[in-house]
């Protein structure tokens, strides 16, 4: 009789643990669905640019990068995200040091350069996002009231890994990364077959 109701105990415990694996796995599931249409987004207006974007991705580099919005950009010659204004200046006056420490920020002149007075150029700053770490320095150096607030901090979904719970998000003091709805994003249905 024993050997029997230890079968049985065996066969029981296996049912429900079978039972409970299926269960979390369709949570899971239908989890995975709901959140289907939602991503991760930085808040640029809570962001204060504090380096934990780069250090706290799952990734070795982080899938955070700045993005310039070019809508908002001043063009100008000195910008205080491309520039160090602090560092020493060469002898056109331009400060000699850059902001960005992998040299991610790029800057080309756009329409006809002036060689004479540099001021008369306009520049148009772009984001090099292999080498961008997603540090935050040139966005912090262009908020105002030096900058006009026109870089900001990303999440570039061809590096993010779409983890459950964003790590960044977790160590993220100002709670600047929030779970943006975007219905657009929903994965690309099958394609049908062509009928005829």
């Amino acid at each position: 009789m024993s050997e029997r109701s230890t079968r049985r105990q065996f066969i029981d415990r296996s049912c429900r643990i079978v039972g409970f694996t299926a269960l979390g796995g369709a949570a899971g599931l239908l989890a995975k669905r709901a959140s289907g249409n939602a991503v991760f987004q930085v808040d640029p207006a809570k962001c204060t640019a504090c380096d934990l974007c780069r250090t706290s991705c799952v990734l070795s580099f982080s899938a955070v990068k700045a993005v310039n919005d070019f809508d908002k950009c001043g063009y100008c010659m000195l910008c205080p995200a491309y520039f160090d204004v602090t560092s020493q200046p060469d002898e056109k006056g331009i400060p000699a040091g850059k902001v960005c420490p992998q040299d991610a920020l790029k800057r080309r002149v756009v329409g006809k350069e002036d060689p004479e007075d540099p001021n008369n150029n306009y520049y148009e700053y772009t984001i090099d996002e292999t080498r961008c770490d997603g540090c935050g320095k040139c966005v912090k150096a262009c908020k105002p009231p030096a900058g006009n607030g026109s870089l900001r901090l990303e999440i570039r979904y061809a590096r993010c890994v779409e983890c459950n719970e964003c790590s960044i998000q977790i160590a993220c003091p100002e709670s600047a990364v929030v779970l943006v709805h975007t219905p657009g994003m929903a994965p690309p249905a099958a394609p049908e077959k062509a009928r005829e």
